[in-house]
């Protein structure tokens, strides 16, 4: 069976409260403080994903900055988390949001794909191993920023993947924002190309279309979003979670997100 998780928020805490709703996992995020995550371990078990918002696996040493390391490895341990995910990494250092949507770099600050192929590798391997729990790498979305490249293709993605040991948090509007904006002609096509045996979990919202790109906004999900989700489930044998991460959703409408992704996983 699988289960659903949610991104902490009021309107979950909201909801619990009221006893509203019902979901197996909170997620919890490296960035935030332990109040959080202590918060969210009074509810539900707490999924940790990320060291924090400043450890990058293609930087040349993201464990130095040894106090960021020591809190995540304390919320580690409080959290007793099934797993540990993070993101796949970046194509430059240093790169940052450039746009609330997407992270960039100057191209002076762009990295060669040795360089970050050699990086993620060594810190990743590192990483799994700190972590003492599986590690998930999280797919990223392209944008043409010099802070997303290599790491989007599916190949790459999946050398790295498999050179760490590691399993795959397939972020699905991620995987649809890259498949739309390196110009696939289907998303179903990028996923495909994708490990998807090695998911074991999915973070799931609506990205934003502009006109010109997707971009992620971490909207709620809508009734049209749930075909791509069914096909994808059916070539993941090894999901467990499916996690709710829209922005501050209202009450109303994370009540509704849950109820949509309920009956869509019932089906």
């Amino acid at each position: 069976m699988i289960q659903i998780g949610a991104s902490n928020s009021a309107s979950l805490f909201a909801l619990l409260d009221q006893q509203a709703i019902d979901v197996d996992y909170i997620t919890v995020y490296g960035s935030q403080r332990m109040e959080v995550l202590q918060k969210a371990l009074t509810y539900r078990p707490v999924l940790l994903h990320d060291v924090s918002n400043t450890f990058w696996l293609n930087y040349a040493d993201p464990f130095a900055d040894v106090a960021t390391v020591t809190k995540a490895r304390a919320m580690l341990d409080a959290a007793q988390s099934p797993w540990f995910s993070t993101g796949i990494g970046a194509s430059a250092e240093p790169q940052g949001h450039t746009s609330p949507y997407w992270r960039g770099a100057d191209a002076s600050q762009l990295q060669t794909r040795e360089q970050v192929m050699a990086n993620i590798t060594k810190h990743g391997t590192r990483l799994r191993d700190w972590a003492g729990v599986p590690l998930l790498l999280e797919n990223y979305h392209y944008h043409p920023t010099n802070a997303y490249e290599y790491v989007c293709e599916p190949d790459l993605f999946s050398q790295l993947v498999e050179v760490v040991g590691a399993e795959v948090l397939l972020d699905l509007p991620h995987a649809r924002i890259s498949a739309y904006n390196m110009k696939w002609a289907d998303p179903r096509d990028y996923l495909a190309a994708l490990p998807l045996h090695k998911v074991r979990e999915i973070h799931f919202n609506r990205p934003h279309f502009d006109g010109k790109q997707m971009l992620d906004f971490h909207q709620p999900i809508q009734a049209d979003d749930l075909a791509l989700l069914g096909w994808v489930i059916e070539r993941c044998p090894n999901l467990q979670v499916v996690t709710l991460e829209s922005e501050a959703p209202s009450e109303e409408a994370f009540r509704e997100e849950v109820r949509l992704l309920r009956e869509s996983l019932l089906t």
